[in-house]
């Protein structure tokens, strides 16, 4: 099955399929896709660098997979830099047509999703190219409160560090967390999270489940 596509305007949609950092790897791509249709998710995001600065290989393979499955996709670092190269002329193994499709691609991914209080950012859910490259997750929980205080998202989806953990605000203050595999992450409505996705490369993905409130961690 693919799941329909994204329709951001829609207030419910229960059960949301989340992967990031594919960095080129096209097989674990593929593999967490199939994982999180078995999820039977709604929507799957894609939380950015989609595609790996250092290697160019398998581009159009691995674009086809995204759109194909309809799979929605913010802008990763990586992405950005081959975004550029690209303009900039650089050489790939890809026909005029695919450059070109390639590039619009990149070109029309934005920074961030917002759907209702959620957002799905690469990393800091901001309009700038801050946003690609400085990671939310710097060992402690300063970072992040900032983040909460700076925006008014329920929840923030997003990659870059390739581990997976949870910030949580409660109003006496952050707390970092790592998210057990397997063991669903319950949502508290009165709390707040920044939920940092794992990386396709180390074939790991999650679900977020709205009507039961819950997080999954994946790994394959």
């Amino acid at each position: 099955m693919t799941c329909s596509l994204i329709d951001f305007s829609d207030p419910d949609i229960p059960r949301i399929g989340l992967i990031a950092d594919s960095h080129g790897n096209l097989p674990a791509t593929r593999a967490c896709i199939r994982r999180l249709q078995l999820e039977n998710v709604e929507l799957m995001m894609h939380l950015g660098d989609i595609f790996d600065s250092c290697g160019d290989e398998g581009l159009v393979d691995l674009l086809d997979t995204i759109q194909h499955n309809n799979i929605g996709s913010v802008k990763g670092n990586n992405d950005y830099q081959v975004e550029k190269a690209l303009e900039n002329g650089a050489s790939m193994p890809v026909s005029a047509a695919q450059r070109k499709g390639i590039l619009n691609f990149l070109r029309g991914l934005p920074t961030k999703k917002v759907l209702n209080d959620l957002c799905f950012a690469h990393s800091l859910p901001y309009d700038s190219i801050r946003a690609f490259y400085e990671p939310i997750d710097t060992g402690d929980t300063v970072r992040a409160a900032q983040v909460f205080k700076d925006t008014p998202y329920r929840i923030i989806f997003c990659g870059h560090s390739h581990h997976s953990i949870v910030f949580r605000w409660r109003p006496k203050g952050v707390t970092r967390e790592a998210i057990s595999p397997g063991e669903p992450l319950g949502i508290n409505p009165h709390e707040r999270y920044i939920i940092v996705v794992g990386s396709v490369e180390n074939k790991e993905c999650g679900v977020f489940d709205a009507v039961k409130n819950t997080y999954q961690r994946i790994r394959l």
